[in-house]
């Protein structure tokens, strides 16, 4: 988990939009470089392990930035606080959908790691967002852990 002692939560939204756009960047590195290659990880069992590593690392960083930011935000007052964490879920929930596979189903995995960020929105923004995520993924095609932070924000 990385945290850096006395960031602020401006900057701690900062580093969590910093290792996001990292993230995808080395998922878009991860692509197939020759059709051998290609082939290889057509039959290997886990896949390209190259994306594996990428999932692997991005877990604990982005683990590290949520709890971050969160902490910071908690210090902040409700409405800064709130327009702070909107700005997290628009990074997390609301990314433009990209064109690889890959990367939008890795992305997908992620967005479970907003939940702690979510009492920090007014009853008003969480419903909002819950009807914006529900509009993108509809709840029955939903994963457990977008249905799960999905049922956090409309309070089901």
């Amino acid at each position: 988990m990385e945290e850096t002692p006395g960031m602020s939560a401006p900057q701690a939204l900062e580093a969590l939009q910093v290792c996001y756009h990292e993230f995808v960047r080395k998922l878009e590195d991860c692509r197939v470089s020759s059709m051998g290659e290609a082939m290889g990880f057509f039959f290997r069992a886990q896949g390209n392990p190259k994306v594996g590593y990428a999932v692997e690392e991005f877990n604990g960083i982005v683990t590290g930035r949520v709890a971050a930011l969160a902490e910071q935000l908690a210090l902040c007052p409700a409405e800064e606080a709130g327009e702070l964490a909107g700005q997290a879920l628009e990074l997390m929930l609301f990314y433009p959908q990209p064109k690889d596979n890959t990367i939008a189903f890795s992305l997908t995995a992620f967005e479970g790691h907003a939940l702690p960020l979510v009492p920090f929105l007014s009853k008003q923004a969480q419903q909002e967002a819950a009807r914006r995520y529900a509009k993108r993924t509809p709840p029955r095609l939903m994963l457990p852990n977008q249905k799960k932070l999905w049922k956090e924000l409309s309070q089901l």
